[in-house]
């Protein structure tokens, strides 16, 4: 047996390159994401070939940042006793939750406040703004200060009304910055440019909408009209902003100066379906009700979706409440879409009976529009939304973040894609996440 040579055992991390990325050409997104982690070597080698110009990936369905099972707990530096939030994602097509795929381990010592182009909006308790691609590891400081606006020049101003526990004024992070996208010079390439790009938001509990260039570090207002605002939406060198009240789109220009400053071009009366609503509210024995409205571009043209959320009064009991005490709380759901087309030449609204072959992302993030055939495991013609209610999310701690589901046009029904029912309060929010490896 003294004779009998022992084959050494393969060492993974010595494979060579040109090896790896022949096996991550044939990997679906999350898989090379697990790749990477594997060790040093592999995760280079990852980088540089997610980086080339011939990495082509997938189209890939958008997935909903979901609480994780339980709260982790650690020690910070100074042996201080801290709450940690972890990354937890859900898969729509395999319908299965991921814990393992993100680069980073927690969400530092901020809140999400949005979603734009795989990267993640965090909001600090000191009120400093920041990106962070979960997939990729990248973070940006979003170098403009919201505590140093002066109001005649236009900055942010009020910040210190805000606290990430929640002030009086504005409950929590949400209220403050209700929703924050990237103004990206150009989409199809996907990576940030610092000279180029910047950032859009809508905050001060959805009064004021704000700018600031990456190169500039300023935040500046925008001169909008008709707040408070849902949604805004960059679009063919367009940054397009959609009220709450009675669904006026405003559309300013940024593409005459170089982002600075923004002319405003438009105001657009939106279309508010009362009647349908009200028959619709009628039939099913349903009260009271509220409007939220989405822009969206689909197909090249720009969409304005309104969402109609019944609200209504139930008992509630949370069993970890004092003595398990039943809680009289408003409740709400969403009971139904509709879509308009919005004709930026004659200043209209045209009401469209179906998406076609389109699958709607709505919600807190950068609304989304993609193919069915992009999106595995997804339904045509139908509106994926999670809940942006802000208002009702945060106004009680034993309920909120539930409204979630997808509506068919077609049809005009409504069904879950996520199982809320164990859960007695989202928190935070979940909302669309669209996977980014730059």
């Amino acid at each position: 047996m003294a004779g009998i040579k022992r084959k050494r055992e393969a060492d993974w991390c010595e494979v060579g390159s040109d090896i790896l990325e022949s096996i991550m050409r044939r990997l679906c997104f999350v898989d090379i994401l697990r790749m990477k982690r594997a060790c040093r070597w592999w995760f280079s080698v990852g980088e540089s070939y997610t980086s080339s110009p011939s990495y082509r990936p997938c189209f890939q369905t958008p997935w909903l940042l979901i609480p994780p099972p339980e709260e982790e707990e650690e020690d910070d530096d100074k042996g201080e006793h801290k709450s940690i939030i972890s990354l937890c994602f859900f898969n729509l097509d395999e319908k299965k939750p991921y814990r393992d795929v993100c680069l980073c381990r927690e969400v530092y010592e901020g809140r999400c406040v949005g979603s734009s182009h795989g990267w993640l909006f965090l909001l600090d308790k000191t009120a400093n703004l920041s990106l962070l691609n979960p997939f990729s590891g990248a973070r940006i400081q979003v170098e403009g200060s919201l505590k140093e606006g002066r109001s005649e020049e236009g900055e942010l101003f009020d910040v210190d009304s805000y606290t990430a526990d929640g002030a009086k004024k504005y409950k929590g992070s949400r209220a403050f910055i209700s929703k924050a996208i990237l103004m990206m010079s150009d989409i199809c390439k996907k990576k940030i440019n610092k000279d180029k790009d910047g950032v859009v938001l809508i905050y001060r509990g959805g009064e004021k909408l704000a700018f600031c260039m990456f190169n500039d570090g300023r935040f500046m207002d925008l001169d909008g009209a008709h707040e408070s605002y849902n949604d805004i939406i960059c679009y063919d060198n367009l940054v397009c902003a959609i009220s709450q009240f009675y669904g006026f789109v405003e559309v300013w220009d940024f593409s005459t100066t170089g982002f600075s400053p923004p002319t405003k071009v438009m105001d657009i009366r939106s279309c508010l379906p009362l009647k349908k609503a009200r028959e619709f509210l009628k039939s099913t024995r349903q009260v009271c009700c509220s409007y939220h409205f989405y822009l969206v571009e689909s197909c090249g043209e720009l969409l304005s979706v309104v969402r109609i959320v019944s609200e209504f009064m139930d008992v509630h009991v949370h069993e970890n409440g004092k003595d398990n005490q039943p809680k009289k709380i408003r409740l709400y759901k969403t009971v139904m879409f509709y879509v308009y087309r919005v004709d930026l030449h004659h200043k209209i609204l045209v009401e469209m009976e179906s998406l076609g072959d389109q699958v709607l992302f709505l919600g807190g993030n950068n609304s989304i529009s993609l193919r069915v055939e992009d999106c595995p495991g997804c339904i045509k013609d139908s509106i994926y939304f999670t809940d942006s209610y802000w208002e009702r999310a945060d106004e009680d701690d034993s309920y909120g973040g539930h409204d979630m589901g997808y509506y068919n046009l077609k049809d005009k029904c409504m069904k879950p894609f996520y199982d809320t029912l164990h859960r007695y309060k989202m928190k935070p929010t979940p909302f669309w996440v669209l996977p980014n490896p730059w």
